[in-house]
């Protein structure tokens, strides 16, 4: 797992002073270093998808087609165009992206989008650094 880290911190801005921004916006607590989540993988809409800071979200949606000796299972990839920026950890866990920070981003998720822990089948966190 990769050292703590905000994508895309605004010019002269650190990255620790916009991860506190990116939590005001969202609403949430800033988690300890050691806390700090990574990346998560979820089922939303009987779809898998998994959301890592720094990269767009990207899914799976699995489907039976056919009948009989033909049936088979279809999987088709998903993703989506916003970037994700910070995962804050919580019941939801609450996920920032740059959908309209600044501008708008085609996307279907709200920002942030809220996941429950129920539907969360993987946390990874940040590596801590001392």
């Amino acid at each position: 797992m990769p050292n703590f880290f905000v994508p895309n911190p605004p010019p002269g801005e650190t990255e620790e002073a916009y991860y506190y921004a990116l939590a005001a916006f969202a609403r949430a607590a800033v988690p300890a270093i050691p806390d700090r989540v990574y990346s998560i993988t979820y089922t939303h809409n009987g779809e898998q998808w998994t959301s890592t800071v720094g990269e767009t979200s990207r899914g799976i949606r699995r489907k039976t087609v056919g009948r009989g000796s033909s049936r088979r299972e279809q999987v088709t990839a998903l993703s989506d165009r916003a970037i994700v920026l910070a995962i804050f950890p919580g019941n939801p866990y609450l996920v920032v992206t740059n959908n309209g920070i600044p501008d708008p981003v085609p996307t279907d998720w709200a920002n942030p989008f809220l996941m429950g822990e129920q539907f969360i089948s993987q946390t990874v966190r940040f590596t801590a650094v001392d």
